[in-house]
């Protein structure tokens, strides 16, 4: 039978709950019903109805009798004066799981910017690259919403018509997709007006078969606001609980069962307070520290160590490390970039620096590499450093994946003479120097490099050895059975080049690889798929985590946690936002799931398989899969590992359908389409590219790029039609470096103009101006890859100067 409001509400917890507004679910605050907007669209469109038609087929006929422009203006104009009322301004006081919504109005927007909190909105596949900070609150309109619609200007479709379902499919299912996620591991409440909506009854069919076949935990309520007790008695017996009231009621009796989430109105000792948004992608160091124990064996087999496992002594000393804590406690520069390979020991010997900047009782904290940087937060953070005479620093690993914030960030704090907060950045170089970056970076960074152990370093590991019987347990007995100074000889030799990627690889006398295939070969078949599967999508670029390994691996929502406990030391799961229920999958070390990719996906159609059916289904709604998207187009892995350029291509496009808003994977498909000397077809998506996302840096140099290509490769034009279409290259790049005046990149492709135009004609005045005009570049940019870049370039115009 129905239950009570009273007995709902006491049921729910709101950060376990996901709302589900169906059609209706608008009316207590003024909106029509779907009955109502049908007969207003049938009055002003004069269309005669002779029997009851959903609302798609009447918008259908409408826009069939006038057009496109006109019916989204008329829905507009009923929908848009509406306002929240009672209740649904209660939305905004309690952090929802997630809010789903069928309708087009914007009453819950309007709601929440009423109540003065973010809510991010998701209304089509163009806002799934929206960033925003965790704790705000994410609205996905299923439907669309009215203010945005392509007869308005925008990309996207309002879902109004027979047509636009059709054409919208792709979107829908994955917000349903996302929904079978939150049902995973949250209650779900269905609200609409009447449990005869069709909408309504769709929806709960979608979320029956969704709790069939994942075996969904959590309870499904329908919200009905009209009784009917013969189609409760249906739900009921499909496993659904039925409650009947209305929004005001709701929220009133949740209002007294549960307390709404306020900000309290008191004064902090955390800085951090000063914007809490910061909160879910920051550990504290000192707090970090205090509350972990050390793991010895997890260290041991890969991992960066903590902040823990540093204070208990089994980290040897690190050179850079020192360097960078005077550098920092000392005020010299405010930003310090650390560039070396993986496994190098640049994020420990950063944490090191960090723990000992905590004893200088120095604010330190540490960005979580998976999440979004904050960038507004950390600008008042740093005023607020500054308002109370504070220094704080703030450690951000692969900081490649957040230039662009940290761009804008770096050049807010430069802006003052004092530094207040300060910057680690870490990086690989193959990653770190393409990038653009801003000069401050350059003005007021030191760079440090990890590279062989020194002399000290080795002694200091030898020192631990001596003094840790729990790290000299676990050294190889052949190495143990040395002197020190047998001990030091054989380190030298073996941390010839880079620094150990874990202790089994200096102490152990087999190769690294062969160790971890023996690890792999240890385990059960179902184990080793997954082990693969994991460390092929992680060494590929992609973010893995909880859902997505159900979704593409085929593990059973059941059997996680049997899997996790198995591969304890091989595969971790780390919690990335407990709110939006993303838990992060990976191998211990970037390094190993490299050696696993390498050997076990060595199969050019075995490696393409998982990376297409990886990206079929990933699911935009989670923020980590953007950005996975992106990562997949680096030069040097993901797609990049397939040799075939068409294949690559496929991939691309998926990847293109999937976030057109997102221009990483355009770009690449460009510079491929070139490569293969596809040139119309590269014409065509830069045309695309312009009309949906303007002309930006790179699809500039893409533009010079395919006229210098079609120059050189067009066979059958004459030599006064390669000049003249290489000269208009060079003006294009000129042009792009008026508009782009800080893209290092655009002007070695100048200058590459000016070469191809010199062979040609044997005339040295583009490039001339190009080396000219890239000199001066560099003396406000202060990048040392564009400094690479002119040195090649002079190279290259001496064989000029020494052929005439």
């Amino acid at each position: 039978m129905p239950i009570d409001i009273s007995i709902l509400c006491r049921r729910i917890s709101p950060e376990r709950t996901t709302l589900i507004f169906g059609a209706g679910s608008s009316i207590p605050s003024g909106g029509p019903s779907g009955d109502d907007l049908s007969k207003l669209l049938s009055e002003k469109f004069e269309i005669e109805i002779t029997a009851p038609l959903p609302l798609s087929d009447i918008a259908t006929i409408a826009e069939a009798k006038s057009n496109r422009r006109q019916l989204i203006d008329t829905v507009s104009e009923i929908l848009s004066p509406i306002e929240p009322m009672r209740g649904m301004l209660n939305l905004p006081d309690y952090e929802w799981a997630s809010i789903f919504t069928t309708n087009y109005d914007e009453i819950i927007e309007k709601s929440y910017k009423k109540r003065k909190k973010a809510l991010r909105t998701i209304s089509s596949n163009y806002d799934f690259s929206n960033q925003s900070s965790l704790d705000d609150q994410v609205l996905f309109k299923i439907h669309g919403t009215i203010s945005k619609d392509e007869s308005t200007g925008h990309k996207q479709r309002m879902v109004l018509t027979a047509a636009d379902f059709d054409q919208t499919t792709e979107y829908r299912e994955l917000l349903y997709s996302k929904l079978t996620d939150q049902l995973l591991s949250n209650d779900a409440i269905v609200i609409g007006n009447s449990l005869q909506d069709p909408d309504l009854k769709e929806i709960i069919d979608e979320i029956i078969k969704i709790k069939k076949s994942k075996g969904a935990p959590g309870t499904i309520y329908v919200f009905s606001f009209n009784k009917d007790e013969n189609q409760s008695l249906v739900y009921e017996s499909r496993g659904l609980q039925v409650c009947f009231g209305g929004i005001d009621e709701f929220f009133s009796a949740l209002h007294s069962q549960q307390s709404p989430n306020k900000l309290l109105l008191t004064d902090s000792d955390d800085i951090l307070d000063t914007d809490r948004r910061v909160h879910p992608a920051t550990t504290t160091v000192s707090t970090s520290r205090a509350k972990r124990s050390g793991d010895l064996n997890k260290m041991f087999n890969g991992s960066p160590a903590s902040y823990a496992d540093i204070l208990r002594g089994w980290t040897f000393e690190r050179d850079f490390a020192d360097k960078l804590e005077h550098q920092l406690a000392e005020e010299q520069s405010r930003i310090a970039y650390i560039l070396g390979a993986a496994g190098s020991g640049k994020t420990t010997g950063a944490r090191k620096c960090l723990n000992q900047l905590v004893d200088r009782e120095i604010l330190c904290w540490e960005h979580e590499s998976n999440l979004s940087l904050y960038v507004d937060g950390w600008i008042k953070i740093d005023a607020e450093l500054r308002r109370t005479k504070q220094a704080g620093v703030l450690l951000i690993d692969e900081a490649h994946q957040h230039l662009h914030e940290i761009n804008k960030l770096v050049d807010e704090i430069c802006k003052h003479e004092t530094p207040a907060l300060r910057l680690i950045l870490i990086s690989s170089k193959h990653h770190w120097n393409p990038r653009l970056k801003s000069p401050n970076i350059f003005a007021h960074g030191v760079l440090y490099e990890t590279g062989p152990l020194t002399v000290r370093e080795i002694d200091s590991l030898l020192d631990i050895l001596q003094s840790k019987t729990e790290i000299s347990d676990l050294v190889e007995s052949r190495f143990t059975g040395f002197s020190r100074s047998e001990r030091r000889n054989r380190l030298l030799e073996r941390c010839g080049s880079d620094m150990f990627v874990c202790m089994k690889n200096i102490f152990g006398f087999e190769s690294f690889d062969d160790i971890i295939l023996r690890e792999y070969g240890s385990l059960n078949t179902d184990y080793q798929e997954t082990y693969k599967q994991v460390a092929g999508m992680q060494a590929a670029g992609i973010r893995v985590h909880r859902q997505m390994v159900i979704r593409t691996i085929g593990i059973h929502a059941t059997q996680i946690t049997r899997y996790l406990d198995d591969l304890d030391g091989i595969i971790e799961e780390k919690t990335i936002s407990e709110k939006h229920g993303i838990y992060g999958w990976s191998v211990r070390h970037h390094t190993i799931a490299g050696i696993i990719s390498k050997y076990k996906l060595s199969d050019q159609g075995e490696y393409y398989n998982l990376l297409d059916r990886t990206i079929e289904l990933i699911n935009p709604t989670y923020f980590i899969e953007v950005h996975s998207i992106n990562e997949m187009c680096d030069m040097d892995r993901g797609i990049s590992k397939i040799n075939d350029k068409r294949k690559q291509n496929i991939l691309l496009r998926k990847m293109i359908s999937l976030v057109p808003q997102e221009r990483v994977p355009r770009h690449r498909l460009i510079r491929n389409l070139i490569d293969m000397e596809e040139f119309d077809a590269a014409n065509s998506e830069i045309r695309l590219f312009e009309k949906e996302l303007r002309t930006d840096g790179p699809v500039q140099r893409y533009k010079v790029k395919l006229l210098l290509s079609r120059a050189k490769n067009t066979s059958g034009i004459m030599l006064e039609d390669k000049v003249s279409i290489t000269s208009e290259a060079a003006q294009l790049a000129e042009r792009g470096i008026d508009r782009f005046k800080d893209d290092k990149n655009l002007y070695g492709t100048y200058l590459e103009a000016g070469v191809a135009y010199y062979r040609l004609t044997k005339n040295t005045e583009i490039f001339d101006k190009a080396m000219k005009s890239a000199n001066n570049a560099y003396d406000r940019i202060l990048d040392p890859d564009l400094k690479r870049t002119i040195r090649v370039y002079q190279n290259i115009e001496q064989r000029f100067s020494s052929s005439l």
